[in-house]
């Protein structure tokens, strides 16, 4: 592999800022400082920010949902080149288990249908879905196979995971030194609240909202967080939306209990405006779980993520195409697939609107898109910083440099985006996947096939940030 200089750049970490020269040799980092030299390839990155590059540990890439007989759009190609070309270098996706299905073989499904095909790094958090004896007895497998984290979800139809079965994995994570990975809606209530909506004819995208409010989030998330404190399991509460939910993590985290929150930034740039019935059915485009919440509850979510009460921001890219896929819930909002496409413009959103607004310093942007996310899922030091001996995964930015989001300057297979319209900056200029540029100005030059499985440690409760 040829030696690579990126030479003249304002280094960018969780922990400094400063001008610095970036020798990379077999894929990892091998010096840092001033006036280095090379025989091989020169980037120039002068007056450019470089910095690690992006984890987004929560896409849903070639996702079936099979009840609405749908997939997402993006495939592990398309979806990991639309990272690539918004700076992320590696992605943490989903292994789901079917009804009666291994842990393990549905792993090993996963890692057959990723394998040819993604351009970056990768790893999969496993959905369990059917807790019995079987599955329990994986869980220390799978974690010391190097896949730590377990995805569970407290709602959605077949693979809701009541509180019981919800107890015994808490339990088996923590003794197997695992993480357990929490989407946190009260399903009773959902159910209610959906069945009250379809009872009065009020089937339009909108109702997807009212049937989901903060507080059916909040009872969810303050249950999942006694119960992981009954097993003494590390836990991360996913795509948080308000500011109640921030502080139940947060009160947690007083206590001295292993948990972390995530955010993303469909929840700090969209507010519930998106649902104005007067745009008809291309609300639509905005329905996902949990819903876009009110601007005061945006403005508030914003003070959390300042403060340091929410630990990273991934993307929940969840790419189904407006035409074909969301229109299948025309007349029935429940049949409306629930996502937003986000894997490509999660770097420039964060970087446009915390950043450059001066919410965020861009240490702590490093810190919520690829240090903290790193730590959490077992992958520091390796990922998520650039320092000697770590793997040469970089982005190279130019700040000042914007751009207008519209799908055709995207590279998702969806046929919309959710920012349409908006004037972002932070899309790399170049991006380098373990010393392998695979983007240069903004187009990518990549194999198919060329990512990695990422070796992932296990939780160390201790190490959370």
């Amino acid at each position: 592999m040829i030696e690579v200089l990126v030479r003249g750049g304002t280094v960018v970490t969780a922990d400094s800022m400063e001008l610095s020269d970036v020798l990379i040799r077999e894929g990892k980092i091998v010096e840092l400082g001033l006036e280095l030299e090379t025989d091989g390839l020169i980037i120039d990155a002068s007056d450019h920010w470089v910095m690690p590059g992006g984890i987004d540990t929560h896409t849903h890439l070639d996702h079936p949902i099979e009840r609405l007989g749908v997939r997402t759009a993006d495939d592990f190609y398309v979806g990991t080149i639309a990272g690539a070309c918004g700076g992320v270098t590696t992605i943490i996706d989903f292994s789901l288990q079917a009804q009666g299905e291994s842990l393990i073989k549905a792993r090993d499904r996963r890692l057959a249908e990723i394998e040819p095909d993604s351009v970056i790094d990768y790893s999969f958090h496993t959905i369990v879905t059917d807790v019995n004896p079987e599955s329990i007895k994986e869980i220390e497998s799978l974690v010391e196979a190097g896949f730590p984290s377990f995805k569970i979800y407290m709602t959605y139809g077949d693979k809701k995971v009541g509180d019981g079965d919800l107890l015994t994995l808490l339990e088996e994570v923590a003794t197997s030194g695992g993480l357990a990975y929490l989407h946190c809606e009260n399903d009773c209530a959902i159910t209610h609240l959906i069945e009250r909506h379809l009872t009065r004819g009020e089937t339009g995208p909108q109702f997807h909202a009212s049937s989901r409010p903060v507080a059916v989030e909040a009872e969810a998330t303050n249950r999942a967080i006694m119960l992981a404190e009954l097993a003494g399991a590390p836990i991360c509460i996913a795509h948080v939306t308000s500011e109640v939910v921030a502080r139940h993590v947060e009160e947690a985290r007083r206590r001295g209990q292993p948990v972390v929150g995530e955010t993303c930034p469909q929840y700090l740039v969209l507010n519930d405006s998106v649902y104005d019935p007067t745009v008809g059915f291309e609300m639509a485009k905005f329905v996902c779980s949990p819903p876009i919440r009110g601007i005061d509850q945006v403005e508030a979510l914003w003070s959390t993520v300042e403060d340091g009460l929410l630990q990273q921001v991934s993307s929940d890219h969840a790419p189904f195409r407006y035409e074909g896929q969301k229109t299948g819930g025309r007349g029935d909002f429940t049949r409306i697939p629930n996502g937003l496409p986000g894997i490509e413009t999660r770097l420039p959103l964060m970087f446009t609107y915390g950043v450059k607004a001066g919410r965020i310093s861009p240490s702590r942007f490093v810190e919520l898109t690829s240090t903290n996310p790193a730590r959490i899922f077992g992958m520091y030091p390796n990922k998520g910083t650039l320092d000697i001996g770590t793997d040469a995964d970089i982005v190279i930015v130019d700040p000042e440099k914007e751009t207008e989001l519209d799908p055709a300057c995207l590279h998702s297979a969806v046929d919309y985006t959710p920012y349409q319209g908006l004037i972002v900056s932070g899309f790399p200029t170049v991006t380098l996947s373990r010393g392998e540029v695979i983007v240069e100005d903004g187009e990518p030059i990549v194999t198919r096939g060329r990512g990695k499985v990422v070796e992932r440690q296990r939780i160390d409760p201790n190490s959370l940030p």
